[in-house]
């Protein structure tokens, strides 16, 4: 079976299993009655703050909704600009706090969307204690954050970017030149899954038919759901790290994974793979910033502990100029594109729009409902 055929089955696979998916920080339970929204007949005001697909809004508008495109700044939200709309769509670029949540409440907010999977820019339980739903779209970039965690893998272990670099300055770093790095191959090593939602069963499946052994450590993990993918579950990350030479991360920021990958946890990865090819070690990160402490990260790379940090996100965005990890060696950073592709984005809008215009109507989302008033 191709690559391409191994990730649709794990996606397919994925669809219909009720698991934690990243970004999904609390566990709240999908409810069995409609969700309750006054409605008095008048047009349903809808605030996009961040930007979506034009079939998105088309689709908002179609629904009865009349819909705003603005960014508001975090005084404007404190100040109860969400009073206004019935609902807000954001991305990562808006933070909804308590504060602003309740302040929109006390007017016409009933429904927040998040267009993306992670939620911990959205006060999750203070939009509970205002009565106001929490929607997103958990399934939606799962194939291209897949792919985006593919092409961080293979950079990192072929030195990909470096290699472009040299030879646009005029350095051909091919080995062994100085400067240059040796690559290894994926197939034959260890890859470790710190998280086993959607989107880690999904690169579970494709790295599988690379060659590589796949591990995964989750608390919310079960057999029956690793064992058709060819995954062996561990019982700690740690026993993850020490096991793996490559390790992606993909699961939730929450208080009890902030900085969880710190200097100690990296020197418990291997750099030699069971093939016995001394491939070095490599940590991929396309969950959240904060997962992984980025100095410490920065130390181990300057240090030889870690070969290689390749990641889409980061603790603060957009990264500072000054950031210790822009002058790091083996350091790959992207500006969090990993859901960027034209058809995730497409889905993310469109199906926050069914989510949105489904909890105004009084029903309950065919999917993504994270917190319910």
């Amino acid at each position: 079976m191709c690559v391409s055929h191994m990730i649709s089955a794990a996606l397919a696979l994925a669809a219909g299993l009720s698991l934690p998916v990243v970004g999904r920080a609390r566990a709240f339970r999908t409810p069995s009655r409609p969700i309750s929204i006054s409605n008095s007949g008048a047009a349903q005001r809808v605030l996009v703050t961040d930007g979506l697909a034009t079939a998105a809004l088309d689709a908002l508008a179609a629904g009865g909704a009349d819909v705003t495109s603005r960014s508001l700044t975090e005084d404007e939200l404190c100040a109860g600009a969400l009073a206004a709309y019935d609902a807000v769509i954001i991305r990562s670029a808006t933070t909804l706090r308590a504060d602003a949540l309740s302040a929109g409440a006390a007017g016409r907010l009933r429904v927040v969307g998040r267009a993306g999977v992670g939620v911990d820019n959205i006060d999750v339980a203070g939009a509970h204690a205002s009565g106001v739903t929490v929607v997103n779209t958990p399934s939606a970039s799962t194939a291209s954050v897949v792919e985006m965690t593919l092409a961080l893998l293979f950079a990192a272990a072929r030195n990909l970017p470096a290699a472009d670099r040299g030879l646009r300055s005029g350095e051909w770093l091919k080995p062994p030149a100085r400067g240059s790095r040796l690559g290894s191959e994926l197939a034959g090593k260890n890859l470790g899954l710190l998280g086993f939602g959607r989107i880690a069963r999904g690169v579970a499946a494709a790295a599988a038919a690379l060659g590589m052994r796949v591990f995964a450590y989750s608390p919310h993990a079960a057999s029956e759901t690793a064992s058709p993918l060819g995954v062996t579950l561990l019982p700690s990350a740690e026993e993850l790290f020490c096991t793996c030479s490559h390790v992606s991360l993909h699961c939730a920021l929450t208080p009890q994974t902030r900085l969880l990958v710190g200097g100690e946890m990296l020197e418990r990865m291997p750099a030699v793979g069971p093939d016995g090819a001394a491939c070095g070690s490599h940590l991929i990160n396309v969950a959240r910033g904060g997962i992984a402490d980025e100095a410490a990260v920065a130390a181990a790379l300057h240090a030889g502990t870690l070969t290689s940090y390749a990641s889409d996100v980061f603790d603060q965005e957009p990264l500072p100029a000054d950031h210790p990890l822009l002058g790091c060696p083996g350091f790959i950073g992207t500006p969090h594109i990993g859901g960027a592709t034209r058809e995730a984005q497409d889905r993310v809008g469109l199906q926050i729009a069914a989510a949105v215009l489904a909890v105004l109507d009084g029903r309950v989302p065919e999917d993504g409902v994270v917190g319910v008033a």
